[in-house]
């Protein structure tokens, strides 16, 4: 675990952006040297996976998958490894912690990879979700999202909804938000009533998205004709 004595890196209006939308992208903020040995060791594994070389798609299989499946099943074909530098500065993890009012203890990362060319874009039939239960009252846990490789707009990336871990302090009406959600109801107009904005998780290799983890997201069709590359680690209240 970094120590968490270091020079701070996020700024006092920074934070206060993370409190109030619940996510916040830094960019630069993981080192690109990292990130380079990573995405070159996800291309190294996908190619000898037989899964996606030289820019072409080699499993026909996987290709025949429903989009979200494909990423699935792709995303856990590769363990993301230990490497002796974490993705996360001391400084961010010790202002996560600062967010989080507590301390943080990481839990096993994982890969995030797309395939291009999934289908047309869309926010239709999306599984919003939170991977704990909405209802906490305080921040449960910070998760990280690290570009590995540069991602475009449409390009499958994690979409995450803005303002939504408010609904934890909301009670029924949260919870009659969340239904009407998954039955796709009204969602532009819900989400317009309670300052609510969709905020996808693209940019450059570097680029660090932190996200309290009561916030709605969920994957996304990459439309593009570049692969998806991204990692994700999951820091939980002590």
């Amino acid at each position: 675990m970094p120590p968490t004595a270091a020079k701070p890196y996020l700024t006092p209006e920074q934070q206060a952006l993370f409190r109030e939308r619940g996510v916040l992208q830094l960019k630069g903020a993981a080192g690109r040297s990292q990130v380079s040995s990573l995405r070159e060791y996800v291309l190294e594994e996908l190619e000898r996976l037989k899964v996606w070389a030289s820019g072409k798609s080699l499993s026909a299989s996987l290709k025949q998958l429903p989009a979200f499946q494909q990423i699935t099943r792709l995303s856990g074909m590769i363990r993301l490894p230990e490497t002796p530098s974490p993705l996360i500065s001391p400084g961010l993890y010790a202002d996560m912690e600062t967010l989080a009012e507590g301390k943080l203890a990481a839990a096993p990362g994982q890969l995030l990879l797309s395939l291009p060319n999934q289908g047309e874009w869309t926010l239709e039939g999306l599984n919003w979700h939170t991977d704990v239960a909405p209802e906490k009252q305080r921040v449960p846990g910070i998760q990280a999202f690290v570009l590995v490789d540069d991602v475009l707009p449409r390009g499958g990336a994690t979409l995450a909804m803005a303002g939504s871990h408010r609904l934890a302090e909301q009670g029924e009406a949260g919870r009659t938000f969340r239904e009407r959600l998954r039955r796709n109801e009204n969602l532009e107009l819900e989400m317009r009533a309670r300052d609510f904005s969709i905020l996808e998780m693209s940019g450059q290799a570097g680029d660090v998205y932190l996200m309290d983890m009561r916030t709605l997201h969920t994957p996304s069709i990459n439309a593009s004709r570049k692969l998806r590359i991204m990692a994700t680690v999951r820091y939980l209240a002590a």
